[in-house]
C-alpha cells in the first residue's frame, strides 16, 4: 500500500472533521454537519472490509479536526488565567482535541466491525456514531446539540433524545456516502451492471437527502403544535441577572461588598419591572455559606438587601462538615432559605478530580473548585406556582442531567452558569446551543442566568425567545410558561429503546449475513 493510499483517508478525515467544526459559531455552516459526517462515512466505506485499526485512525483524525475548530477557545483561556504561554495553550488544545476525538475513533471502530459482520454500511455508520456519543468527554457535544439554531431538526428529541437525533443525522450521512461510493450499503444488487449501480446510488442519494428534509418538515409541524399548547399555560415574570463579575474577582474576598452591591442594584431593577422571582447565576453570592442553614444571610452580607423584597434564587458555594458544594437555593421574602440543590454532575478537572477526587485528603488539598462534593439527588426549588429544577453549569448539556432534573416533574427548568472563565470566546454560545435540546427532550421552558454569557429564555419547542449578550451588567425580563405536561417518552425511558432497537437490527443483519455465507458454503 502506497503512502497516499495509507494516509490519504486520514488526511481526508481530518479535513472532514474541521469542516464539521465550521458548522459551529461563528461560521454557522449548518450543512457541514451532514457533509462532514458523510465524508467520514465515505473514507470508512467499502462494505466493511477495512481493518478496525485503520478505522480507528480515521475516526480519531476526524474527531481531532472537529474539536480543533470547536474548542479553539482553549488557548486564550489558558493564557488569560495561567502563567502558561500561547504555545502551551496550543499544545493543550491539541491534547484535548485528540482526547475528545476518541469518541469518533470508537464510532469508526464500531462502524468497521459491524460492516465486516454484514450490517449495511450506512446502518453501521449510524450505529457507530450513536455508540460514540456515550464516550465521556470534558466538553461533550453532539451534532444534534450544535444544530439547535435550526429547532425544526431536533423536535424528535422528546422521543429519542439528543443521541437519537444525532443518529438520524448520521444515518443520512451514511446514505450519502453509500451513494457517492457506488456501494449498495451492504444490499446485494438486483440489477447487475452500470445501470443497476446508478439506480442504487440514486436511491441512496434520495434517501440521504430525504431523511433530513422529512425531519425538518415533521419538526416544523411539531413546533406549531407545541407553541399552540403553550399558549394556554400560565406564565410567570422572572428577572435573569447578568452581573458581569470577573472570574478572578469572584474569589477575591475583599471585593465581596462590591459584587453584592451590584447584585442588589440589579435585583432592585428586576423587581421594579414586576419580576415575581429574580435569579442570580452560578456561585453569584460572593461569600461561602452554611449548607445546613435554612435562614437567608443578614446584615452586610444579606441577599435581601435594602430595597429588595425577594424571592431571589441564587447560586452559592456552600460549606458543611468539611465539604464544599456548588449549590443553589431560594431566599424567600420572609428570610427563609429553601433546601439547597447541589450540583450532581461535577466538571472533571474544573470541579473534581476523576477517580481519586472522592478521597477526602485530595478534596482538602484541592479545596478551590476541584474539592467539590456532588449532590445526591435533584431538589426542586419552589415558590408560589413555580417548581423549578436547577441545572448548574454544564449539567444542561447532558441528557442524563436533564432526565434527573425531571424526576420530580417540575414545571420549569433553570440553568445557572458562570461563563466568566470563557468571556470573549465562543464557548458560551456553544454551551447555549447544547442546552437548548434539554428543553425539547423534556418539553419544558428553560431559563438561563449566565454570568458573562448569553443569558436567555428557551421555550419548550427549543426556540430561543429572548437573550442578553452584553458584557455590561443587566437584567433580562422573561415570561416562561409553567408547563404541567406529562413526562416525554425520552424522560420516561431514556436512550434504552433506541439502543435496544439498534442492537436488534445489527444482530439481525449479522445473522442474515452468516446464513447467506453458510448457504454458499453448503448448497
Amino acid at each position: 500500500m502506497s503512502p497516499s493510499q495509507r494516509y490519504g483517508p486520514v488526511v481526508v478525515a481530518l479535513a472532514a472533521g474541521a469542516l464539521l467544526g465550521l458548522a459551529g459559531p461563528p461560521a454557522n455552516l449548518y450543512p457541514a454537519f451532514w457533509v462532514g459526517m458523510a465524508a467520514l462515512a465515505y473514507v470508512l466505506e467499502g462494505g466493511g472490509r477495512g481493518r478496525w485499526l485503520d478505522g480507528a485512525g480515521r475516526g480519531l483524525a476526524f474527531g481531532t479536526g472537529a474539536n480543533l475548530v470547536l474548542t479553539r477557545f482553549v488557548p486564550p483561556v489558558l493564557v488569560r488565567f495561567t502563567s502558561l504561554g500561547f504555545a502551551a495553550g496550543v499544545v493543550a488544545l491539541l491534547l484535548i482535541s485528540v482526547l475528545q476525538g476518541l469518541a469518533w475513533a470508537v464510532a469508526a471502530v464500531v462502524r468497521v466491525q459491524l460492516g465486516r459482520g454484514g450490517v449495511p454500511s450506512w446502518v453501521a455508520f449510524g450505529v457507530g456514531v450513536y455508540a460514540g456519543t456515550f464516550v465521556p468527554a470534558v466538553f461533550l457535544w453532539t451534532p444534534a446539540g450544535l444544530v439547535t439554531p435550526l429547532p425544526e431538526m431536533i423536535q424528535l428529541a422528546e422521543v429519542v433524545g439528543d443521541r437519537g437525533v444525532t443518529l438520524l443525522m448520521a444515518l443520512s450521512a451514511g446514505l450519502l456516502a453509500s451513494a457517492a461510493s457506488g456501494h449498495a450499503g451492504g444490499i446485494p444488487p438486483r440489477r447487475p451492471g452500470v445501470r443497476g449501480s446508478w439506480l442504487r446510488s440514486a436511491l441512496f442519494l434520495g434517501a440521504g437527502l430525504g431523511l433530513p428534509l422529512l425531519t425538518f418538515a415533521e419538526g416544523k409541524a411539531r413546533i406549531a403544535r407545541v407553541e399552540r399548547d403553550r399558549a394556554d399555560a400560565p406564565t410567570v415574570r422572572i428577572g435573569l441577572v447578568q452581573p458581569s463579575t470577573d472570574a478572578v474577582a469572584r474569589w477575591d474576598s475583599t471585593l465581596g461588598p462590591e459584587i453584592l452591591a451590584r447584585l442588589t442594584s440589579l435585583t432592585q431593577a428586576s423587581e421594579s419591572e414586576a419580576a415575581e422571582l429574580t435569579i442570580w447565576p452560578e456561585s453569584a453570592y460572593p461569600y461561602p455559606y452554611s449548607h445546613s442553614s435554612r435562614k437567608c444571610p443578614v446584615g452586610a452580607k444579606a441577599i435581601l438587601g435594602t430595597g429588595v423584597r425577594g424571592p431571589v434564587l441564587t447560586g452559592f458555594l456552600m460549606l458543611g462538615h468539611g465539604e464544599q458544594f456548588n449549590s443553589s437555593a431560594i431566599c424567600t421574602p420572609d428570610g427563609s432559605l429553601t433546601v439547597p440543590e447541589d450540583k450532581i454532575r461535577l466538571l472533571a478537572f474544573g470541579e473534581t478530580i476523576p477517580v481519586i477526587g472522592r478521597i477526602p485528603w485530595v478534596r482538602r488539598t484541592f479545596r478551590r473548585g476541584t474539592g467539590l462534593v456532588p449532590g445526591q439527588r435533584n431538589v426542586v426549588q419552589a415558590w408560589g406556582p413555580i417548581r423549578a429544577s436547577v441545572l448548574t453549569c454544564v449539567e444542561d448539556t447532558l441528557s442524563d442531567g436533564g432526565r434527573e432534573a425531571m424526576a420530580d416533574r417540575p414545571n420549569l427548568l433553570v440553568n445557572l452558569t458562570n461563563d466568566a472563565w470563557f468571556a470573549g470566546t465562543r464557548e458560551s454560545e456553544l454551551h447555549l446551543r447544547l442546552a437548548v435540546i434539554r428543553a425539547v427532550e423534556s418539553r419544558r421552558d428553560m431559563i438561563r442566568a449566565v454570568n458573562l454569557g448569553p443569558t436567555s429564555w428557551v421555550d419548550a419547542a427549543g426556540v430561543v425567545r429572548a437573550r442578553y449578550d452584553s458584557a455590561l451588567a443587566g437584567v433580562l425580563q422573561v415570561t416562561p410558561a409553567l408547563l404541567e405536561w406529562r413526562l416525554t417518552p425520552f424522560d420516561r425511558f431514556g436512550d434504552f429503546p433506541t439502543a435496544a432497537l439498534l442492537v436488534l437490527v445489527s444482530l439481525a443483519h449479522i445473522v442474515r449475513a452468516r446464513g447467506r455465507k453458510g448457504g454458499r458454503l453448503n448448497p
